[in-house]
């Protein structure tokens, strides 16, 4: 792990414990806002609990907003990489024909001077 990484979550994770230790007591969290003193629908957690579900929650939110907003650029991105990618292969070279093995394609062989050779 890398030391700033260690520098960045070991004080957020102490800070965490700590509000995790003194908040253990039982809070009734209401979901009904016209039921008053006796709501139809309530349940009982510790307010660390409360607050670590409300804190993911957000987290949660704000990425979905910011992974919808990207979706247009995301997109225009995606469109612009495939009309490059069509330009460069419409630019490679293309063969102009089929190409003969053999002799044929070769340049012709070097011929040896005619007469004796001199030392």
């Amino acid at each position: 792990m890398k030391l700033r990484t260690l520098l960045i979550t070991l004080p957020f994770v102490i800070v965490l414990v700590a509000l995790a230790v003194a908040n253990r007591a039982p809070v009734v969290l209401s979901l009904d806002p016209f039921g008053g003193a006796t709501p139809s629908y309530a349940v009982q957690m510790p307010l660390f609990l409360a607050l670590f579900a409300a804190l993911v929650l957000g987290i949660l939110i704000g990425g979905g907003v910011a992974w919808t907003s990207g979706w247009r650029r995301r997109r225009l991105l995606t469109r612009r990489y495939k009309v490059l990618q069509r330009e460069v292969e419409s630019a490679k070279p293309q063969p102009s024909g089929p190409i003969a093995h053999g002799g044929a394609n070769l340049p012709a062989p070097i011929q040896a001077p005619a007469g004796p050779l001199a030392p």
